[in-house]
């Protein structure tokens, strides 16, 4: 049905950003910086997006969402809230992060790990999007001059690959092979055409202009 293929197409339209990361900076491939902050821009912020993409289409489904007027609603409450929640936020834990006098080295990394759950929690708890207001304050303490960046920098890359190592591994407990078998046919034929069909012909499509 309809409703479940957007279902489905809000799900696998994630991009796994971290991936993206590595290969634009660790493998020795070279973009014209416009086209690789774009990419960058692209594959982390699509990530919210499917979060609230896949919240709307559940909401439909399930009858406790109008798939019109009140789901519009949810998708620009939600955007403008975590939005501007979340550059407000960063740029203030920029201003304050080059103001504060903290004693040791060790407590700037743990002061913008402190300022990434409030920039998820407070957008969260008004009613935007947790995830992108969480992104966009990444994005705007990361590009500003703030003190002790380089440790920064180190202390939160080490703590990321953490995070992607512990949810690997959750997901992979939470997969049983012996399911695996009976959905097999339509993920590898959802995987083939996401690949060689939908992918090429949604990268054509933007970059036509």
């Amino acid at each position: 049905p309809l409703l479940v293929g957007l279902l489905l197409g809000s799900i696998v339209g994630s991009t796994d950003a971290a991936a993206v990361f590595s290969v634009l900076r660790g493998r020795g491939l070279h973009l014209r910086p416009r086209v690789a902050s774009t990419l960058e821009i692209e594959s982390g912020s699509n990530d919210p997006m499917a979060v609230l993409l896949t919240l709307g289409c559940l909401g439909v489904l399930t009858g406790t969402m109008d798939p019109g007027w009140e789901m519009g609603v949810f998708l620009f409450q939600q955007g403008v809230i975590g939005a501007a929640g979340g550059a407000g936020i960063g740029w203030l834990g920029a201003w304050t992060l080059n103001r504060v006098d903290l004693k040791a080295a060790g407590l700037y990394p743990a002061f913008t790990l402190a300022l990434g759950f409030l920039a998820y929690g407070l957008p969260a708890f008004l009613g935007g999007s947790g995830f992108l207001a969480v992104y966009l304050a990444g994005l705007v303490v990361g590009n500003a001059n703030i003190v002790f960046k380089r440790g920064v920098f180190m202390a939160h890359d080490g703590g990321a690959w953490l995070a992607q190592i512990a949810m690997f591994v959750m997901l992979g407990l939470l997969a049983r092979p012996s399911e695996l078998v009976g959905v097999a046919f339509e993920g590898l034929l959802v995987a083939l055409v996401l690949v060689f069909v939908a992918r090429p012909v949604a990268v054509a499509l933007s970059i036509l202009p």
